[in-house]
């Protein structure tokens, strides 16, 4: 055979050889690269959302604080005593949309989501109650049982609106608050 063909044809024997194996070589290599960027975004996500846990909780922890005061305080006071309340949902707000798209559990998501809800409805049911209040002091007398009974069903109602907030952020921070959050709200850490 003549030399001239044997070598064409290793030539392009190892040309053909050598595209496949750049070709694999290649999609080996890219496929390792993917794997390694998608790894990336899950530790960012991951920090991302261990850091939006924890300033939630944080809110959570103040919220639920400001629930056990503001129910002590209803009991406490008097009938012409306006309380005052420093329940927030702005770290919520301002952290939410991004709370939301970093967890992946779905009952974690709604548990929060309900949770700050409560607070949002404490809080407008607690100015409806400083409203009624400033609206009724100055008709309070002992002989008119009917606006005293309107404000001691409105006490009852605050009550327990602070009670089931107390409750359900003090069942967040058992799920998933850290042993900092516990010990603010004076629950045992293991």
């Amino acid at each position: 055979m003549n030399p001239w063909i044997v070598d064409f044809w290793v030539q392009t024997l190892a040309g053909i050889i050598g595209v496949f194996v750049g070709v694999w070589l290649a999609l080996v290599t890219d496929r390792h690269r993917q794997a390694k960027e998608a790894a990336e975004r899950e530790r960012e996500r991951a920090e991302q959302f261990a850091r939006a846990r924890h300033t939630v909780l944080g809110s959570v922890v103040k919220n639920t604080g400001e629930a056990i005061r503001l129910r002590s305080q209803v009991d406490k006071r008097k009938s012409s005593e306006l309380i005052h309340t420093e329940l927030e949902v702005s770290v919520w707000n301002a952290i939410q949309a991004q709370f939301m798209q970093a967890c992946h559990d779905i009952d974690e998501r709604v548990r929060f989501a309900q949770f700050f809800d409560g607070v949002r409805i404490l809080q407008e049911f607690f100015d409806f109650h400083r409203d009624l209040q400033l609206s009724i002091a100055g008709a309070i007398d002992d002989s008119d049982p009917e606006l005293k009974e309107i404000l001691r069903n409105a006490d009852q109602r605050l009550r327990d609106l602070s009670d089931n907030q107390r409750l359900i952020g003090m069942l967040l921070i058992t799920d998933f608050g850290e042993p900092i959050h516990k010990k603010l709200l004076g629950l045992k850490t293991a």
